[in-house]
This record gives structure tokens, sequence and C-alpha cells, in this order.
């Protein structure tokens, strides 16, 4: 239960500063540009502290790197809203993606650790966590809009709030020292998972697609409404959150290569109904049918991760996370610089080419006899 709570934080947390950009952005007066350099100092701090990850969990354990990334990310919250200059906001947020990076493998890394002792595949039900956190913090985040909070009082209330529940769920963790805990710091990643992590790449490109571009999609290509385009993003995550759920028991049935194969062709599906869909409710569907491919993809590649380099797991995570999180900050950019130059609807595209190569990609998520997965 304790690492679940932790996914929620992580999840409520993110949401949070992500629902109320726009309030950020008046309450400081920031300009478009402005506003960019900060959005490229939290990808600048999400990927340095992923850098790092590894070679902290090794050092201090799991369960005290999640204290020390809650503590950053939702310290970073009320650093972000009283923020009196530009520059200052910058640094915010790149504390913020810190925080973030920190506390996200920090917590695969136990959950890892707690997969181990169960014998059996559970990483996708701690996602699906991460997803209900998510939807919760975006729920407070329109509560808090509506009453004309500012963000001011609303950030350090949540950064506390959050923070508590963090610390709750991480004193119901496992006791004692990860595998590969007090080794040596740095160690260069088993090519063994490279390939494990291109396809966290490709699956975080998939659900980046959808998470930037489905409102707009709906709205520029289809002619949706706004409040029929903001679907888009609903159906997507609400069925990502029921696969997820089940996703363990299915993969403990199939095996890994076999669900994940199967999961990216149905996420080729999906991405194939939204761009060929004549009318918004279809590509609606089209965008909930993606949800349903992509949802176990990334956390079977981290759980199957974690145990091709079995004697630094924690390690082993931060290297397939990082470049999972590289792929989710590519894509805004690669489907925006396409869609300059072709339209949005071909530049979408793009994710239909990535998530197919998922499928050749799986036979790499098998494991030796006797894991949990093969």
């Amino acid at each position: 239960m304790g690492v679940s709570v932790v996914f929620a934080v992580c999840g409520a947390a993110f949401a949070t500063w992500l629902a109320r950009v726009p309030a950020v952005q008046e309450q400081l007066g920031l300009t478009t540009g402005q506003l960019a350099t900060g959005l490229f100092g939290l990808a600048f701090g999400s990927v340095a502290a992923l850098l790092g990850a590894g070679a902290l969990l090794t050092r201090i354990g799991s369960r005290a790197a999640v204290v020390l990334g809650a503590v950053v990310l939702c310290g970073g919250l009320p650093l972000v809203a009283f923020a009196w200059s530009a520059p200052v906001f910058v640094v915010a947020l790149v504390v913020l993606g810190v925080g973030n990076s920190l506390l996200d493998v920090a917590m695969n890394a136990h959950a890892a650790r707690v997969e181990e002792g169960y014998g059996r595949p559970i990483f996708a039900g701690f996602h699906a966590f991460w997803n209900i956190g998510g939807l919760a913090g975006s729920g407070a985040d329109a509560l808090m809009e509506a009453a004309h909070v500012p963000v001011a009082v609303h950030f350090p209330v949540a950064g506390a709030v959050l923070l508590a529940f963090a610390l709750w769920g991480r004193a119901l963790f496992l006791t004692g020292a990860d595998r590969g805990q007090g080794e040596t710091a740095f160690a260069w990643p088993s090519r063994a998972l490279v390939p494990l992590g291109v396809i966290a790449f490709c699956g975080f490109v998939a659900e980046g697609a959808v998470n930037s571009w489905s409102a707009v999609y709906l709205a520029g290509v289809t002619g949706a409404a706004p409040a029929l385009a903001s679907l888009g993003y609903f159906a997507f995550s609400g069925t990502m959150i029921a696969v997820r759920l089940v996703a363990d028991r299915i993969v403990a049935r199939t095996g890994a290569v076999r669900f994940v194969r199967v999961a990216a062709a149905v996420a080729v599906v999906g991405f194939a109904v939204v761009l060929a869909a004549p009318w918004p409710a279809a590509a609606v569907a089209g965008f909930a049918v993606v949800g349903l491919g992509v949802a176990g993809i990334v956390p079977v590649a981290w759980s199957v991760a974690s145990r091709k380099q079995a004697d630094a797991p924690g390690r082993a995570v931060a290297a397939v996370a990082a470049c999972g999180y590289l792929g989710f900050l590519v894509e805004p950019a690669l489907v925006g610089a396409l869609a300059t130059r072709i339209g949005l609807h071909w530049a979408l595209s793009s994710a239909v080419v990535v998530t197919f190569a998922i499928c050749f990609l799986a036979p790499s998520l098998r494991v030796r006899e006797g894991a949990l997965t093969r």
C-alpha cells in the first residue's frame, strides 16, 4: 500500500503544477518566451536527475531516495508559487523537475523490490495509482480555479499535504537495504537494457503524443467543440487506468513478450482510428483504444529491467527511465516541427511508426526461466 500511495502523490504533484500553468503565467506576468524557458528548465532538471538517480539509489537506497525526492518535489511547488522573477521561476522548475525524477525512479525501484517479494507481476498496478493521483490532482486544481484560490495559497498547501502523504507511504515501505545498495555508485548499464530503453522511449512518445496533442488534434483537425476536444485525453486516461489495474494479471498469464506485442498492436489500431476518423466522436474512441494499448508497455519494461540487472535493480530502472523520459521530452518538439511542415494529421502518424516498432522489440523482454514473466 505504501508504494501505491507514493505513486499517487507523484502523479498528483505533477498534475497540480501542470493544470495551473496559465494561472502561474498570469500571476508572474510571464511572456510566452519566459514560460517556454521555464519549461525547458523543468525538462533539464528532469533529465539531469535521471542521469544521477541510479548512482544515488545505489548509495542511499530507495527508502531514503523517496524521502529526498518527495521533499524536493513538494517543496518545489511553493517555490514556483513565490517566484518573484523569471530567472527564479526557471530555477523553481529545475527543482520541480529534479524532485519529480528522483521520486519517480526511487518509487519504481522500490516497486521492483516489492514485486520480487510477491513473486508475480504487480508493477502496472502501481502505475495505475500514478494516473489516479494525476486525476485527483487535476480535479483539485479545477476546484481551486473555480474558487479563485491564488497559486500562492494553493501550491504551498498542496505541497504540504502531498509531502505528508508521501512520508506516510514511505513509512510502510519494506525495511532493509536494497539489492546492490552500498556497492559502486557508478557502472555502465547492462547491454540487455538497451532495447528496454528503446521500448520505454517509444512508449513515452506514444503517451506524449496523446497528452500534448489530443485536444489540439480534435479541435483543429476534426472540428470538435472545446468541451468535446478535452474528452480525448479523458478517454485515454480512463482506459489507461482500467488496463493498468488488470495488466499484472494478464502479464502473469501471457508473459511480458506477448503482452507488450499485442498491446503495441492495439495502440497502433487506436492511432489508425484517430487518423481515419471522419468525426470527433470516432477520434475520441480512437484515443481510448490507444490508452488500452500503451497503458502496460512502460510498466512492463521497467519491471523487466529490474530483473535484467538484478544486482542493481535501482540503477537499471533509472537507466531505462532516462530513455523513456527522453521520448516524453522529444515528442512535443518532434510532432510540432512536423506539423508546421506537413500538418498535424500527418505529423501524428509519427507516433504510429514509433509504436509499431515496439512489436519488433518485444522479444527483448524475455527473461530467464523462473522469473516473473517470460
